[in-house]
């Protein structure tokens, strides 16, 4: 029998879930917030915080996924606060292979709320956090949703959520909704870039297109738009010639809720507006953004781009990064662990450190 234990530490983002790779099996990870503990570390003041999420537990042969068990702070008395012990059962810690399709649960979705952005309420707790990549189905009044990917942009309650869809156009209906991934786990796409369904598209100049999940592109990317005629702004499809154009990305954010691809050389003032055709045009194809090529050698190194000169090599370096990650994915809330708003990392910049076990041999 052979025991490994892995250690590290990481700066987290403010509500932002965190993945650690990590290609040991895991049997246990253990995870201590310094900060709110008041231990100042990796250039991060500590301060000793009532309330707050500092110690979690993870099994995953004993525990469920997204779940933790904790140690939340008491009330803070000078340089001494109590622990409570507890388990968050929302946005704890969940094993995930990106090489691995998993598909959550299926939920049924009762309704959602006609808008630029579209809140869906679901029949029962959907487990659903910031970040997550969920697909739409089987909506019964809005057809034209069926088997969109979108990503989670907000948890409002236990039974809402809400996506960067705009369904001003559609019917509120009742369909079902299951989890894909999260954007904060490697593509698993492994061998070919996904295409990505548009979300909208401003009329401004720069053009900027907002996508339905997190994308790949970086800058000086080449992309070509695919857009059914009942979305409009067909300006983007082809040219006077009939021959497809071709657009080059000078920048992008993925933040959650943003989604951004931006085309400093496209003034979209003038077009004709693009919309979400509404279920009567239905059934259509989707409009989607389609990777032509990398203007950046950057791309295949991972680190922050520079653009080229010649911004359109013929090539796309992450359609053959087939290669797969495994890890733990650490959940975002309000770092507590509230029924309805927990999760372990809060809406502070923290510094952690954590230790995982792997073992080769377990007895249960």
């Amino acid at each position: 029998m052979s025991c490994q234990i892995l250690t590290g530490s990481f700066v987290n983002v403010a509500s932002t879930p965190k993945f650690i790779p990590i290609t040991a099996q895991i049997n246990e990870f253990r995870l201590w917030n310094l900060t709110r503990s008041g231990v100042t570390s990796q250039g991060i003041a500590g301060s000793l915080t009532s309330d707050r999420i500092v110690e979690a537990f993870f099994n995953p042969n004993l525990m469920g996924s997204g779940t933790a068990l904790i140690k939340q702070n008491g009330t803070v008395a000078g340089v001494l606060a109590p622990l409570n012990n507890g388990v968050a059962a929302i946005n704890g810690m969940s094993l995930f292979d990106s090489s691995i399709y998993a598909q959550g649960p299926t939920i049924a979705i009762a309704s959602f709320v006609p808008g630029t952005t579209t809140v869906f309420t679901t029949g029962a707790a959907h487990g659903f956090r910031v970040g997550d990549n969920v697909r739409i189905g089987n909506m019964t009044s809005a057809p034209e949703m069926g088997g969109l990917v979108m990503t989670v942009t907000a948890v409002g309650s236990p039974t809402t959520f809400t996506t960067l869809f705009d369904s001003t156009n559609s019917l509120t209906s009742v369909g079902s909704v299951f989890k894909v991934g999260n954007i904060n786990v490697q593509n698993q796409s492994l061998y070919y870039p996904q295409w990505r369904a548009i979300a909208s598209i401003s009329l401004a100049n720069p053009m900027v297109v907002t996508l339905l999940v997190q994308q790949n592109y970086q800058i000086g990317d080449k992309v070509r738009f695919q857009i059914p005629t009942v979305f409009g702004m067909q300006q983007l499809v082809s040219g006077p010639n009939g021959l497809p154009i071709e657009f080059t990305v000078s920048a992008v954010n993925n933040a959650v809720g943003t989604q951004t691809v931006t085309f400093a050389n496209v003034d979209s003032t003038a077009y004709t507006a693009f919309a979400w055709a509404a279920a009567a045009n239905y059934p259509y194809g989707l409009p989607v953004m389609v990777p032509q090529g990398e203007g950046n050698t950057n791309n295949l190194l991972g680190v922050v781009p520079t653009p080229l000169p010649y911004a359109n090599q013929n090539i796309l370096g992450f359609a053959t990064q087939n290669t797969g990650q495994r890890g733990i994915l650490i959940g975002a809330g309000d770092g507590t662990n509230s029924a309805t708003t927990g999760g372990i990392i809060g809406s502070t910049v923290d510094a952690w450190a954590w230790e995982c076990i792997s073992s080769s041999q377990t007895y249960y």
